[in-house]
Parts: structure tokens; C-alpha cells; sequence
């Protein structure tokens, strides 16, 4: 800076200042660049020293000029605030406003202006109005709704809402499997343009009660989805920080208010239109709220609140500079000024630095998983593509490439590098450590031997002795069959025995019929096996129907009654062992490559009391419609696996059929505690299956594989 010292400098004067509180409760200065649209934090110690600079003076001038005014300054103090400022861009006069370093801002903006416009894909506002004199003939309704009485009764609500929320998780669940779908979409753009216009009202409303210009609003598309945006900018040239966070979360606190009336609605309306709309609005209030709006590690409305909360502007792109200037200078040793000036700031900036980044990967990879599975395949490899061109390997590209040029000023620090070793070791170790992940899946108490109760003649029921939850022995009677028609049969079958045996005597004894005598034996050998076959029937309908072994009757068809008739072979019921049980539990496809036959898994059932059991898998097969049509998993019994109906065709024309919204898997598990005959046949439960160790980085590449390999069949 000696260089520097001497040189007349000149503090611009096309920055806005607005003072504001900072945390001492003391006069701050926040600077707004009008050409990179950047706000820089300063103290009015650092701000009165710089003010001072029009271009005629130096240092030692201003410095002089300043203790007469009775304001001191330490050289090196001075010369610290000049050279931030001068870095910051705020003084003309220095290298960062030669013509070379403007050349490389405005290159570096247009670059900046060129990956906006391909990230907008994702984030596309498009101005639209100026609603300022709409907005100041109308706030008098917003005050009207908006007081403090319709927000503490709101405030009052709250809890009984998520009262209503938790109790109604199995609705939600159920609900949520249809919720991304192209039947809904209609539903889901005209609800978040309707949460979204009221959203940005709220912010509009409340700068113009604070006596602020809003000079836009128009469309954002957000993932495609239309919503309204207002620009409430001029907010920071309100000095009382409450202002600025009550602008900054008005948006947050109407969602939340829509949340908690659209939840009366949802839950106290029955399934139609308006119950449909009334979910959607409140799944994406509370969506938008948890992951956009109100999160801080997104540039939206949470961001702003916490900036204020913190009183630290440009929170994200100091974070970000100050994690640069930790590689830069700590490990590699080039010389650059750190973003964060005080112990406080260090701390922040590296939470909110990591936080932030890493979020945002996941947050993408969420959008692009999304698009990719539940709508657009197309759509979703194309922006995953984009995402990682922008996201990942421009940075990473252009990183490599600025340290490349730097190459020569490398001057490595020793705790730095040992730092970052430690640093790098420690990710790559927890990719590779092999971890045991546990998932559970729904799953009940089903019998190992099953036996289906049929009628095996073409007779009616006589006598029934068991009705659907009797418990049998082997050997028992369950019902018997009506005789009368076997017995006519038989003596019809014996007299005409008769007549055959006669017919076939009388053309032995002719010559001339002798050779009908051996046809006529024929037919009665054909007599003889139809005679024995009604007689085992017949013995078969007089001893009934009796159970093979113990077990109870789960399930018998309510027409089984005296008279009854159903056809021969007709299933009437079902006959499940209650001592010899499995376990049935049902796993997504998207799970099943964690899935071995063989793999021990535990077992938790709870009625009153918790049973844990262990169990082995000992088949695993496909679960079909007709498996769930009586299964206790469908969401039309009550189960947590999300159906839809479809219509039969074919012989089951114009008959409604359960298909599950995603392909599962049976798998039966072989139990053999002791307790299990104390858990009744049909109850459901939880098994919890651990896959085997794998790292994060083989578990990821090996999920990857599997999908290329499935999705490449179609």
C-alpha cells in the first residue's frame, strides 16, 4: 500500500447509503453499489475516514483533516479501511479501478450475466408492472385483514393445526404419493400462483405501510411453476432493522397463516375439490416455506431475515469469498484479504459457507431426481446436465484455471496443508468406511400353511359348523354337503347297471347278437367306474368337509348357509394355521437390490406390548393386484401402500381393480420365537432389514449402476 498511500483516491459517490443500527445499538452504514447491486457493510468509524476522499486529497491529509474535526485515526488503521475499500470497490483511484481491473469486472459481469441466463431455467423472473400507486390506494384492506387480532388468533390455531397434521400423517402419506402426478398438475401451478400472488402481496403491503416505492412485480418460474415476485429492494434504506425483517418475512407469515386455515379445511371437508385444494395449499405452504422461502441457506425471504438478524450484508457472497480466502491464504499462501473482520464474522461465514454449498447440491440433485422420475425423463437429463455444467464443473473449471495462472506466487503453509490433508482424508475415509444402513418396511403376521376351503361337488351346503374367526382342530367337521342328489344318481347309475348286465346276457345266449354281447360289457365297465365315482362323492357328502389341521378360519363367504350352492370347486373360505406363521412384508422396488433370501431381519410388532422377533428371508417374490385386493397394506384398508383403481377388461370387464401407485415386492420372512403365537394372524407391523456394510461412494455408484441399467430396458 506505500505506493498507494501517497496516491489521491476519491470515495464514489454513486453509492447509496442508508444508515442503519448495527449490534451495539450504534449508527451503521450499508452501502448499495448501483452497478453490481451489491450492499457492503461499514462501520460510521470506516465510513466518515472514507467519505472524506474526493479525489485531492491523501491519507495523511484526511488524516489530519479528520483529528482536527476530533475524530483520530492510527495510520495503520487508515491504511487497513482504505485497502478493504479500495479491494471492495468502492474507491476510484486504485488498481481495482485501473482500466485492466474494470476490463476484468465487466467481463466478469457479463459472464456472470451469461450463467444467469442458463440457470434461469431453474429461477426465471420476468418484470411485469409497477404496482406502487395500486399498492398505496389498497393498503388500507391489507391493514384491515392484516392486525393484530386476525394474528393472534392465527397464532392460537397454530398448535391445534399441527395437532390435526400429526393426526392426520396417514391421510398425508396416502395423499402425497399422488401429489407430483400430470392428472394434478393443473391443481398444483393454479395453487401456487394463488400461494405465491398472495405471498409477494404480503411483502409489497408491508414495505408500503413502512412508506417504500415498489417499483415491480411481475412472474417468476420456479422449476416451471408460475408464481408472482415483487422487488421490496429499497427495504434496506429503512433504519429500523424490525421493518426490514418484518418486510422480509411477511411472505413467510401469510404462508404460514394459509397453512394453518387451509389445514381446518383439509381435515374437516371431505374428499372433493375443495378438500384437493385445500391439501395443495397446504403441502406448499409448508414446502415452500421449510425448503425455499423461509430456509436461509436460499438466497429468498429466510436469507434477508437472518442477514438483518445477524446485521451482516451480502451474507452468502462474503461466506463463499471467505472459504476462497481459507484455501488461498491458509493452505496455499497467496496473498488476499479475508472477508471477515471479527471472530463472530469467522464463524458465520465458515458455517454458513459450507451450510449453504452443500445444501444447494442437494437441492439440485432433488429437482433433478424429481423431473427425472416423476415427469419428464428428457427434461430431467437435460437439467441435470445444466446443473452440472453450472454448478460443478464451471467453478471447479474456472478455479483450476485462476490458480494455474498463480501458480508462481504459491507459497504453501505447512498447518495449512496439514489441515487440509486432514480435511480431505477425513471425506474420503467417510466415503470408503463401510456403513450398515437399516430401512423398514410394513409388513403383518401371516400363516406359513394356508388352506383354501372349497365346495368339491356339484351339490348344495347342508350343514354349516364353523363361522369366520372359529378356531379348528384337525379332524374337525366344518360343514357338510346335501347327499339327496348323490343318492338318486346312484340307484339311477344301478338300475341302469341292470339293464346293461341283462342286455349283455340276452345277446350271449343269441347267435346272431353275440358280438353286441362284448360292447355291451364295455359300456358297463364305463357304468361301474361313473358308479364308483358318485359313491366316493356320496361318501365324501356324508362325511363332510373337515379341517386338515389346527388353525382358525380367517376368511368364509357369508352366502355358506343350508341351501347354498356355488359350483363345484367354489372357494367359500380359507383355513390358516395359527402355530406355523411367517412373516409377509412388502418392499419397494426401488429397495429390493438391499433384499437377500436368507437375510436375518428384525421383526417389531406392539399390541399393548412391543414384540420384537427375528426372522429369515425365505422367498421373495412380486406383489400383484390380485395379492392386494385383500391385503391389510392398501390404502383403502387402512394400509400405508398408496393404491389407484382401475378398470377390469376382458372377462372382468367393468369390474374396479387395486393397482399400487409403485411397483412392490413380497418378501416372507421365516419366524420361529416362541412369542409369535402370542401376535394374532393379520396384525401389522414393522421389519427392519440392515443392508450390507458399504461405503457412501460404492452404495452411490452401485444405486447409479442400477438405475442406468434398468432405465436403459426402455
Amino acid at each position: 500500500m506505500n505506493n498507494q498511500v501517497e496516491a489521491f483516491f476519491k470515495f464514489r459517490d454513486d453509492l447509496g447509503c442508508y444508515k442503519h443500527d448495527d449490534i451495539a445499538e450504534k449508527s451503521t452504514v450499508v452501502l448499495k453499489d448501483p452497478v453490481s447491486g451489491k450492499f457492503f457493510y461499514l462501520s460510521e468509524y470506516e465510513y466518515r475516514f472514507l467519505k472524506v476522499f474526493d479525489g485531492k486529497i491523501g491519507i495523511e491529509t484526511a488524516i489530519g483533516q479528520l483529528a482536527a474535526a476530533g475524530y483520530y485515526y492510527h495510520p495503520d488503521n487508515a491504511k487497513q479501511i482504505l485497502a478493504n475499500a479500495a479491494q471492495l470497490g468502492l474507491l476510484l483511484g486504485t488498481k481495482f479501478s485501473s482500466a485492466e481491473a474494470m476490463t476484468s469486472a465487466k467481463n466478469r459481469i457479463k459472464e456472470a450475466k451469461k450463467v444467469s441466463q442458463f440457470s434461469s431455467v431453474y429461477f426465471l423472473f420476468i418484470p411485469l408492472l409497477n404496482p406502487d400507486k395500486f399498492l398505496a390506494r389498497t393498503l388500507w384492506i391489507a391493514k384491515l385483514i392484516g392486525n393484530k387480532i386476525t394474528l393472534t388468533l392465527l397464532a392460537l390455531a397454530a398448535p391445534i393445526a399441527i395437532s390435526l397434521i400429526i393426526s392426520g400423517l396417514p391421510r398425508i402419506h396416502e395423499e402425497y404419493l399422488f401429489f407430483f402426478s400430470w392428472e394434478n398438475l393443473i391443481y398444483l401451478w393454479v395453487t401456487l400462483a394463488l400461494t405465491k400472488l398472495i405471498h409477494e402481496f404480503a411483502h409489497a403491503y408491508t414495505a408500503k405501510n413502512y412508506g417504500l416505492h415498489v417499483p415491480q412485480m411481475g412472474v417468476a418460474f420456479l422449476i416451471f411453476f408460475p408464481c408472482l415476485f415483487c422487488n421490496t429492494t429499497d427495504a434496506w434504506s429503512l433504519a429500523d432493522r424490525r421493518q426490514r425483517i418484518a418486510i422480509s418475512s411477511a411472505g413467510i407469515l401469510i404462508e404460514g397463516a394459509m397453512a394453518v386455515i387451509s389445514t381446518f379445511v383439509w381435515y374437516f371437508t371431505s374428499p372433493g375439490v375443495i378438500n384437493s385444494l385445500a391439501f395443495y395449499l397446504m403441502a406448499i405452504s409448508f414446502i415452500s416455506t421449510v425448503l425455499f422461502n423461509g430456509n436461509p441457506l436460499m438466497r429468498f425471504d429466510g436469507y434477508f431475515v437472518i442477514m438483518d438478524f445477524l446485521r451482516l450484508p451480502n451474507l452468502s457472497t462474503r461466506s463463499t469469498a471467505y472459504i476462497k480466502y481459507l484455501f488461498y491464504n491458509g493452505v496455499l499462501g497467496l496473498p488476499s484479504a479475508s472477508s471477515a473482520t471479527t471472530p463472530r464474522e469467522v464463524l458465520i461465514f465458515t458455517v454458513y459457507g459450507i451450510s449453504s454449498f452443500l445444501y444447494r447440491i442437494f437441492l439440485y440433485c432433488s429437482i433433478v431426481m424429481g423431473v427425472y422420475f416423476r415427469f419428464d425423463k428428457v427434461l430431467g437429463i437435460l437439467l441435470g446436465a445444466l446443473a452440472m455444467t453450472l454448478f460443478i464443473l464451471r467453478p471447479v473449471t474456472k478455479g483450476i484455471r485462476n490458480l494455474w495462472m498463480k501458480r508462481n506466487d504459491f507459497r504453501p503453509r505447512f498447518a495449512g496443508v496439514a489441515a487440509f490433508g486432514v480435511i480431505i482424508a477425513a471425506v474420503i475415509g467417510l466415503a470408503l468406511v463401510p456403513i450398515s444402513r437399516k430401512s423398514s418396511y410394513p409388513c403383518h403376521m401371516a400363516s406359513a400353511k394356508i388352506q383354501k376351503l372349497a365346495v368339491p361337488l356339484e351339490t348344495s351346503v347342508d350343514e354349516v359348523f364353523i363361522k369366520e374367526g372359529s378356531k379348528v382342530a384337525a379332524g374337525d367337521l366344518l360343514f357338510t354337503l346335501d347327499a339327496t342328489r348323490l343318492q338318486l344318481a346312484v340307484t339311477k347309475k344301478e338300475i341302469e347297471k341292470a339293464i346293461l348286465e341283462k342286455e349283455a346276457t340276452n345277446f350271449a345266449l343269441d347267435d346272431r347278437q353275440r358280438d353286441r354281447a362284448a360292447g355291451k360289457k364295455v359300456e358297463l365297465m364305463k357304468l361301474e367306474d361313473e358308479i364308483n365315482r358318485i359313491k366316493w362323492d356320496l361318501r365324501l357328502a356324508q362325511q363332510g368337509i373337515v379341517a386338515p389341521f389346527n388353525g382358525i378360519i380367517t376368511k368364509l363367504d357369508y352366502k355358506l348357509q343350508k341351501g347354498f350352492q356355488p359350483g363345484e370347486g367354489v372357494i367359500v373360505g380359507e383355513l390358516e394355521c395359527g402355530t406355523e406363521c411367517l412373516v409377509e412384508a412388502l418392499i419397494p422396488e426401488k429397495d429390493i437390490e438391499k433384499v437377500k433370501q436368507g437375510q436375518t431381519g428384525k421383526v417389531l410388532f406392539n399390541s399393548g406390548t412391543t414384540h420384537a422377533l427375528t426372522g429369515m428371508i425365505e422367498e421373495i417374490k412380486p406383489y400383484s393386484e390380485r395379492d392386494l385386493r385383500e391385503s391389510p397394506f392398501s390404502s383403502k384398508r387402512g394400509g400405508e401402500i398408496a393404491t389407484e383403481p382401475k378398470i377390469g377388461t376382458g372377462a372382468a370387464t367393468g369390474t374396479e381393480a387395486e393397482i399400487p401407485l409403485n411397483a412392490q415386492y413380497q418378501c416372507s420372512l421365516l419366524i420361529q420365537d416362541p412369542v409369535k403365537n402370542e401376535i394374532p394372524l393379520g396384525m401389522t407391523g414393522r421389519v427392519i432389514l440392515s443392508s450390507t456394510p458399504q461405503g457412501i461412494a460404492s452404495r452411490f455408484l452401485e444405486r447409479m449402476v442400477s438405475i442406468l441399467n434398468k432405465e436403459s430396458l426402455f
